[in-house]
């Protein structure tokens, strides 16, 4: 089962040898299926999310888009006009922090979602 709720987010692009590893932080607010959230550059991500039962993980589909000239952790160069990538991920809920490996535009980022508080009645 997902909490509706606040979650902290963390990410971390692996390094690659002779590179240094990035990482950054986001929020995002899970109602009733619907996910909303931002990090401090700038990008934006809406999506949606549900429980599959049958394997006991979330499953989540968000469109991050990224602002003009913006740059993702991965390296990816968004350009004059900005950028759009879909991103999918499973991740087992667990309280108060899960956490799973996605691909984001073709390279591999961890993600970890850190349980905040629930939303207001």
């Amino acid at each position: 089962m997902i909490d509706d709720g606040v979650y902290g987010l963390s990410f971390e692009a692996p390094a690659v040898p002779g590179a240094e590893q990035f990482a950054s932080e986001g929020l995002a607010v899970l109602r009733g299926g619907l996910i909303l959230g931002s990090d401090p550059h700038g990008g934006v991500f809406r999506g949606r999310y549900h429980y599959d039962p049958a394997c006991g993980e979330a499953v989540v589909e968000v469109q991050l888009a990224i602002p003009p000239h913006g740059v993702l952790l991965t390296g990816l160069a968004a350009g004059p006009e900005g950028a759009f990538v879909d991103v999918s991920g499973r991740f087992r809920p667990r309280h108060p922090i899960s956490s799973a490996v996605v691909e984001i535009a073709g390279a591999p980022v961890a993600v970890e979602l850190r349980f905040m508080g629930p939303l207001a009645k």
